[in-house]
């Protein structure tokens, strides 16, 4: 029996794309872009290719590079949710990067466009254009990166503190996946714990738990049919969840400070929503759904 870190990322990956993710390979990641470009240009030539031909008019040949620059320089400049919902603009063309499920089924082509949205994972993706280093899994929606996870297996000897410091001093905030809002949410995972940030600041990065939370307390309650941090892929990762996680739930807090010599500051935390948190929300609306407010 494989009991190897390499075993669980392939039983993540597994639910995953029996939910309709696709398997990429770490190649198809383009380091210098923070991109998986070819997924991408799938997603604008089947839902807007009506801007991409009026784009070409203007960049000719090199529309495909100018286009790529200039998505990651807007999302370098306003973060990758801001992107997510607005889109961005290029010479008049206006491309969108996710279409969020319609609001009713009174619109059938923005629910045709909803439906080509591109989940995929990749796994060992070489993120450094240092060095060699991998981490475990990544999670793209239309070729960006909006999540990451490191992984532990309790038959290596490791759990999900070891995570944690894996990211804490081997993970360069400095390199482009895990600059702050370039990626939405970072992933430590064991068989039983999930802990999460959306900051990566070296030996300082803070991690908040991702648990149900179990008789009272901490932790996780037993899964009689597999790992108890199971509903990390099985429910919050679904594509329908994530989807609505970003369109409604995260958000960029912005708090004002002042220093000693009466200088104001502005510190921006990027806010995913807790395990606890989310599941009590869509718990209400589906209540009031079913039986009126």
């Amino acid at each position: 029996m494989d009991t190897s870190e390499k075993s669980f990322e392939a039983y993540i990956e597994t639910v995953l794309t029996a939910s309709g993710y696709r398997v990429r390979e770490p190649k198809n990641y383009n380091v210098e872009s923070c991109m998986d470009e070819e997924m991408l240009f799938e997603f604008i030539y089947a839902t807007q290719p009506k801007e991409w031909e009026k784009l070409k008019e203007q960049h000719g040949e090199e529309l495909k590079s100018k286009f790529v620059y200039r998505l990651k320089t807007e999302i370098e400049k306003r973060g990758l949710l801001d992107v997510l919902r607005k889109g961005f603009a290029d010479y008049g063309s206006r491309f969108q990067l996710v279409y969020f499920a319609p609001e009713s089924t009174l619109n059938p082509e923005h629910a045709l466009l909803h439906q080509n949205n591109i989940f995929s994972i990749m796994r060992q993706v070489k993120f450094s254009q240092k060095d060699g280093k991998s981490l475990d899994t990544v999670i793209f929606l239309n070729g960006l990166p909006i999540s990451t996870l490191e992984l532990k297996n309790y038959l290596t000897g490791q759990n999900v503190q070891d995570a944690i410091k894996q990211y804490r001093y081997d993970r360069d905030p400095r390199e482009a996946l895990f600059a702050f809002k370039r990626c939405l949410v970072h992933f430590a995972v064991d068989n039983d714990l999930v802990y999460m940030t959306t900051r990566l600041a070296g030996k300082s990065t803070f991690f908040l738990p991702f648990n149900k939370g179990f008789e009272n307390g901490a932790g996780n309650p037993v899964n009689p049919s597999g790992f108890k941090s199971a509903y990390l892929w099985e429910e919050v990762l679904q594509k329908n969840s994530l989807l609505q996680i970003i369109a409604e739930f995260m958000l960029v807090s912005i708090e004002k400070t002042t220093d000693e010599e009466g200088n104001q500051k502005e510190k921006e935390t990027l806010i995913f929503p807790r395990y606890h948190q989310l599941d009590a929300v869509r718990q209400m609306v589906d209540h009031a759904r079913e039986h009126g407010a």
